[in-house]
């Protein structure tokens, strides 16, 4: 997982386990730190009373320094040190909705979830149409077990931010949790339309198609990635799998087969091949 500016937010790192891609948790970036001008009431936070010195007024040039500061820190993984930095920063600037988006992000990283929810809570309140707010809330959701709400939340963002890819993913992966397989599909094929280059979307959609009981239609997607991408192996493995379930050995070796062209001395294919041709001769 990385973080980086608005302009570029995090993208999850896809990782293969085992035969089957891994469904994952997307978690947003950073938001651009920027000054905000309007005035209201003081702050008024207990807590940062005892902890940071007294601030007398506004000062959101000041909260933009340590806005900045604890985005580093976070960037680093240093996110009780960040947590520190994005209070003091809230503390000059109760206005400004990346401070409190970046601060739920931190607690959440610390697994500091209903801490993290209340602060997402405000900055959804500060910046009721800021999507990276509603993507975060609803990641948070997801952490606390609390899957239909993140649900909504997430459909929020999509609804603001139609091209924010890691809501889809993020939808997919609570749709996921409930086990409504057919949905989280919906959700992958919605971020692969989004980012076409990213395979492992198509190859998700077909893991949650698997799940939902429609191998035929997770086998369509196999066969449609191989024709796009004919050195990916996992949609070779992965639609071998699926036709050795459906008792079909030719069709999963000839598949095998193919693949071993791409990748000769893989030995995760010999084996599967080996496999399959055992089943294959003794099939009636």
């Amino acid at each position: 997982m990385k973080v980086t500016d608005q302009q570029d937010r995090a993208r999850g790192r896809w990782v293969f386990a085992g035969r089957w891609l891994a469904l994952v948790t997307c978690i947003t970036g950073f938001t651009t730190a920027v000054a905000v001008t309007s005035t209201g009431p003081a702050f008024d936070d207990p807590v940062l009373r005892q902890r940071i010195e007294p601030v007398l007024e506004r000062d959101p040039a000041r909260a933009v320094l340590y806005l900045g500061r604890a985005n580093d820190l976070a960037k680093a993984g240093k996110f009780e040190a960040a947590v520190d930095q994005y209070r003091r920063a809230a503390a000059y600037d109760p206005q400004n909705p990346t401070i409190f988006i970046n601060l739920g992000y931190v607690l959440d990283q610390l697994g500091r979830y209903e801490e993290a929810l209340a602060e997402l809570q405000r900055a959804r309140e500060l910046a009721p149409d800021n999507d990276a707010g509603w993507l975060n809330y609803g990641n948070t959701l997801i952490n606390l077990n609390r899957h239909e709400e993140a649900i909504a939340a997430l459909q929020r963002c999509v609804q603001l931010n139609p091209r924010n890819m890691q809501a889809f993913i993020n939808l997919a992966v609570a749709y996921n949790k409930l086990q409504r397989f057919r949905e989280a599909a919906a959700q992958f094929a919605a971020a692969a339309e989004l980012e076409p280059e990213i395979l492992a979307h198509r190859i998700n959609q077909a893991v949650a198609l698997s799940a939902a009981g429609d191998l035929e239609a997770a086998l369509a997607v196999y066969r449609e990635l191989i024709k796009r991408a004919p050195s990916f192996l996992s949609a070779y493995i992965n639609a071998a799998v699926l036709l050795e379930r459906l008792n079909r050995p030719a069709e999963a070796a000839a598949l095998i087969r193919a693949a071993l062209e791409h990748a000769p001395n893989e030995p995760l294919l010999r084996e599967l091949l080996k496999r399959l041709e055992g089943a294959e001769s003794s099939a009636p």
